[in-house]
């Protein structure tokens, strides 16, 4: 089954290398295909991630009201996904029915046998741009004597564009403080996996992940500022209340 959708992928991405003439178009054109099939399982998991962000600021009292009986905390919090008809773990089987879908995307594009010409013949570079879609930039930018500082510009640009592209989409994506933290080495540990990875791999990223932001931002709309609780006062506001409180007393 995982060979056979390899298989499909391939054809795919010589269909659109047949009509563009261009395996980086090819790349660009089969990534948007692949999130345009996808899109219905996407958008039911954005949705899903949408209610959860809408019962948030309720979660969270629950969580201060019940910080000491973790067991009352977990049948309130089923009372409220059952109350709002809300499944906490519906983004969930959508995204595992896409992973064998991005994996084999994975198996076609890191795997030079796959970029053939239209005569049949195996390629030994694709150009696109200022890089090759088959070259790992590791390989440049460990010998800059080989093959010259404008190609050593060009590959450090690889990890830089993708870790800013995964820094952008959690960003808009992720809107709980406590996750922001958890996810901020990602762009960072991303951007080193591209080094190690084909350029058309790494392309095939960043459309992915622009893309990605698009869907969201037409499904959930673009992130709000998070309001702060009812009830808590800001931290400099008690201080200056006890201030004044304690100058009252020594008064």
């Amino acid at each position: 089954m995982f060979a056979w959708l390899v298989a499909q992928l391939n054809h795919a991405l010589q269909f659109f290398y047949g009509i563009t003439g261009s395996y980086g178009w090819a790349i660009i054109l089969l990534t948007l295909a692949v999130k345009l099939v996808l899109h219905p399982l996407t958008r039911k998991q954005l949705r899903s991630m949408k209610e959860m962000q809408k019962l948030q600021p309720h979660i969270q009292a629950l969580q201060r009201k019940y910080r000491d009986d973790p067991q009352r905390l977990n049948r309130e919090m089923m009372d409220l996904y059952r109350a709002h008809g809300v499944n906490p773990f519906g983004g969930c089987l959508p995204m595992l029915l896409q992973m064998p879908v991005l994996f084999a995307l994975y198996r076609v594009l890191s795997d030079p046998a796959h970029f053939i010409s239209r005569t049949g013949e195996a390629l030994k570079t694709v150009p696109f741009g200022p890089w090759d879609l088959l070259v790992h930039p590791i390989t440049v930018l460990g010998d800059p004597g080989k093959y010259g500082i404008p190609a050593v510009v060009a590959y450090a640009l690889v990890p830089v564009l993708i870790g800013a592209s995964t820094y952008f989409q959690q960003r808009v994506s992720v809107t709980d403080p406590q996750q922001s933290r958890m996810f901020l080495f990602m762009p960072f540990l991303i951007g080193y996996f591209s080094l190690n990875f084909p350029v058309g791999l790494s392309l095939y990223w960043f459309v992915s992940t622009v893309a990605y932001v698009a869907e969201y931002v037409s499904v959930v709309g673009l992130p709000k500022p998070q309001k702060k609780p009812q009830g808590e006062a800001p931290a400099g506001g008690r201080r200056r209340r006890k201030s004044t409180e304690a100058e009252a007393r020594g008064a």
